[in-house]
């Protein structure tokens, strides 16, 4: 975090407006794609997004410098996310297809046969991620998706970095062993190397 955005952290903890709606102006887009990848729904996720800094507003006060502000704020966005999910049963699956939509299958002109591989695969990962926990879903969307370090998943689960590996590893492990079964896990480059 650049010491801007600790200045500004700052005084949006002492109250400060302005320096309030700048924080939400920076952090919103990726409160809301942590949501929207964990939910796989946009309106959902802005919902989310939006009591996330509601609440994140109100707690300002009490804020403890244990963990830094941005780690706090992305918990918040994901027990918020897995609340909605729990409350919402016809949510309980959630959709890697939509995430995979916005975060990795982008393609400015996609060719008709990069475009049916793409349907191909977010259909793959659609039944896959089925078969995935809570912690693995949530693993794997803060890192494959996110791109947060081990370290930092760790610290925004509030859980040890070897946690965070079983789950990441198992979740790689599901996903590829379920795409080599549709063959396309080599074409989609989607899996990253297990010992990241």
């Amino acid at each position: 975090m650049s010491n801007d955005n600790a200045d500004l952290i700052k005084k949006a903890c002492l109250g400060d407006l302005v320096a309030y709606q700048e924080f939400i102006r920076l952090y919103s887009p990726r409160v809301h794609a942590i949501a929207y990848q964990m939910v796989g729904n946009s309106i959902d996720a802005q919902d989310i997004a939006q009591e996330v800094f509601v609440r994140l507003y109100r707690s300002l006060r009490t804020y403890k410098r244990r963990f830094t502000f941005t780690t706090w704020l992305y918990r918040l966005t994901v027990n918020l996310s897995i609340d909605y999910l729990r409350k919402h049963s016809r949510h309980k699956s959630i959709s890697l297809e939509n995430a995979l939509d916005e975060s990795m299958l982008k393609d400015s002109a996609p060719s008709p046969d990069r475009s049916l591989e793409m349907n191909e695969l977010k259909g793959a990962i659609q039944q896959i991620s089925e078969g995935l926990t809570w912690k693995q879903r949530q693993v794997f969307v803060l890192r494959e998706l996110q791109g947060f370090s081990t370290d930092e998943i760790a610290q925004i689960l509030k859980c040890r970095v070897s946690t965070v590996r079983v789950h990441l590893s198992k979740a790689r492990r599901h996903i590829k062993n379920a795409l080599v079964k549709h063959d396309l896990s080599r074409r989609s480059g989607l899996i990253s190397q297990e010992g990241k």
